[in-house]
């Protein structure tokens, strides 16, 4: 016998998004060691993406300046970020929508949250990961440090490497399946190598000084110290910003739970199979649905916690002990060598191939990065465009990747006019940083009313996860509105001049 039947619709769609459909909740998948990889996720699609890029464009101004003493600051945001994403999961798993566009259908409404997040998206908008992984790619090609002199080819570089990154989004039927393939290589190639340095090659009190950092909680460094860096690191552990969004088109796009019934993201070559509904699916609540939901809150605890988590900590502990190893004690960091200064570090010990290995693992790092970026862009707003606006619902589902890959297109162009005008990458990454943990702070609250409001009772989120969300919002945005105190005067002098 039902206990609610929930109304498709509910939590309604003011303007523009049409109401839920109704379907059925698929089966969760069951843990056994011969269908293991069916349980595996969008946590390792996501740990590809996040792994590294961060440590390795901050790991020269914080780790090798002050050691283990801030990474505790890794573990928090690592976790809180572990609770939004079982948030925002949960959301798709019950409809099948991105939670992007679950924030759009709440009060006052679509236009006011488009016109909020597009001015919270401007951060990410910045193509700074091709910017910083054209730096070690021209150090293998000059065969030294690129310096000032060399912003030409570190500039051409960089328009190369943006636009390779749309290549993989071309093709493979599924842009997800596609994006999984690079990330896996990604990851065994990047923990390939940081994890041989990381055990052969640094000592045992490296080891000490960075795994205990991550426990050292309250710890800052002594002196003055920069509070945007430490909040841009922040900001950089996991994913952070409304990247976090990902996890649930991914969700979808995995075939996860209400997923399944709404479709995916076709590629532009290969993918008209695929097709992807204009509106999300909900399931009728019944003692058998809810015994499957179970299961599929299960799955995504397993995928955080067993995949995402870990990973996310070891991709910031390999790089930190290796930066700290061999670059310890820097304080001028030179603004085009930061993604590269590593390699100098292992090769003036254990030889010149280790620094061709060190810089084209650090080019492993950044630059499949953008690739993601560039789809966590497009994706979340395709979402948004292809659910709320009228004049598109006519159109079959397999056509969704006329709206992605025009967004694809507009982002191309506006990237390399970013990139031609583009500040030192790595200032814009700390700014980019810092705005994260705004954006990131504010949705959390955002999607605990969401949740509240559209989702029924019997699968809203549990009490400690309501109050992991709160924990997350005054966590991020308290260091944040630190470092932005703290930079007010600097920011003043800039406008000014």
């Amino acid at each position: 016998m039902p206990t609610t039947t929930p109304t498709p619709g509910s939590g309604p769609a003011p303007s523009g998004f049409r109401p839920w459909d109704q379907g059925e909740l698929p089966d969760a998948p069951v843990f056994e060691a011969r269908n293991w990889t069916s349980l595996i996720g969008p946590s390792l699609l996501m740990a590809g993406a996040n792994i590294g890029a961060g440590e390795w464009l901050f790991g020269p101004l914080v780790t090798a300046q002050y050691g283990g003493t801030v990474l505790w600051l890794a573990t928090i945001a690592i976790l809180c970020q572990a609770g939004y994403n079982l948030g925002v999961m949960r959301y798709s798993l019950y409809t099948g929508e991105s939670v992007l566009v679950g924030f759009l259908r709440t009060p006052p409404g679509p236009r006011f949250w488009t016109a909020f997040y597009l001015v919270m998206d401007f951060g990410s908008l910045w193509p700074y990961l091709a910017a910083n992984a054209a730096v070690p790619l021209a150090a293998v090609i000059l065969g030294r440090l690129p310096g000032d002199q060399d912003g030409g080819l570190v500039g051409t570089l960089s328009y190369v490497i943006f636009l390779s990154a749309f290549v993989p989004l071309i093709f493979g039927g599924k842009i997800y399946n596609s994006l999984q393939r690079v990330m896996v290589t990604k990851l065994t190639v990047v923990l390939a190598y940081l994890g041989f340095l990381a055990v052969f090659f640094t000592d045992w009190g490296t080891k000490w000084e960075i795994l205990s950092g991550f426990t050292r909680f309250g710890a800052l460094p002594e002196g003055d110290f920069n509070w945007a860096t430490l909040a841009a690191f922040a900001a950089v552990s996991g994913a952070g910003g409304l990247t976090n969004l990902n996890f649930s088109s991914l969700v979808r796009d995995r075939g996860w739970g209400m997923g399944k019934q709404v479709g995916a993201l076709p590629s532009a070559i290969g993918g008209r199979t695929i097709q992807l509904s204009h509106t999300g699916k909900v399931f009728q609540i019944t003692a058998q649905t809810l015994q499957s939901w179970r299961e599929w809150i299960r799955t995504i605890r397993r995928d955080q916690f067993v995949l995402w988590v870990p990973a996310c900590i070891l991709g910031m502990a390999l790089p930190a002990m290796v930066s700290y190893e061999f670059i310890r004690g820097v304080e001028n960091v030179p603004r085009h060598a930061v993604a590269a200064m590593v390699a100098d570090g292992v090769a003036a010990r254990h030889g010149q191939v280790f620094w061709f290995l060190t810089l084209l693992c650090g080019f492993v790092i950044l630059a499949p990065s953008q690739v993601t970026n560039v789809d966590s862009i497009c994706r979340r707003w395709t979402d948004v465009i292809w659910m709320g606006m009228r004049q598109l619902r006519h159109l079959p589902g397999h056509q969704v990747k006329f709206v992605y890959y025009g967004l694809l297109a507009a982002y191309c162009i506006w990237g390399m006019i970013a990139l031609w005008v583009i500040p030192d990458p790595v200032i814009l990454a700390i700014g980019s940083g810092v705005l994260f943990n705004f954006v990131l702070g504010f949705s959390s609250l955002h999607l605990l009313f969401t949740t509240h409001k559209l989702m029924p009772k019997e699968l809203r989120m549990p009490w400690f996860l309501r109050i992991w969300l709160v924990v997350c919002a005054v966590f991020y945005i308290t260091i944040s509105t630190i470092a932005f105190r703290q930079q007010w005067p600097n920011i003043l002098e800039w406008l000014s001049s």
